[in-house]
């Protein structure tokens, strides 16, 4: 069963550092980020994106592309929502926009960083 979920792990790892993220409450005048509120969601996300590719590439018998882009976006909204109940937070359409453009942009990324490269190699030293 571990061996099923470990490539799922980073995956995991993200959307749980995702949800801390947005769990907090941020103060616009003392969180300086000299770029926009909306590349950073895409920034985030991508990194979830890629995750997904990369469990999906090491997995035997990997779900479909689009189940896990819908999860992710699934996971988007969720996080949206969730906002909505911390303090000082508000959900944004705009966001789970930037969010689902980050989660397609890192899978593609990653997907065609690892196309045609073995899974696992059979070279020994």
């Amino acid at each position: 069963m571990i061996r099923r979920l470990a490539p799922w792990s980073p995956a995991a790892l993200w959307a749980a550092f995702l949800f801390f993220l947005s769990s907090r409450t941020w103060d616009r005048a003392a969180v300086a980020v000299p770029i926009d509120d909306k590349v950073v969601h895409l920034l985030l996300y991508a990194v979830l994106g890629g995750a997904l590719a990369l469990g999906r590439r090491l997995t035997p018998d990997p779900p479909a592309v689009w189940h896990l882009l819908i999860i992710g976006l699934l996971y988007a909204l969720s996080d949206e929502v969730h906002q909505f109940f911390v303090p000082g937070r508000t959900p944004d359409p705009l966001d789970l926009l930037a969010d689902g453009v980050g989660l397609v942009l890192g899978y593609a990324g990653v997907h065609l960083l690892m196309a045609g490269r073995p899974v696992f190699s059979s070279a020994s030293t």
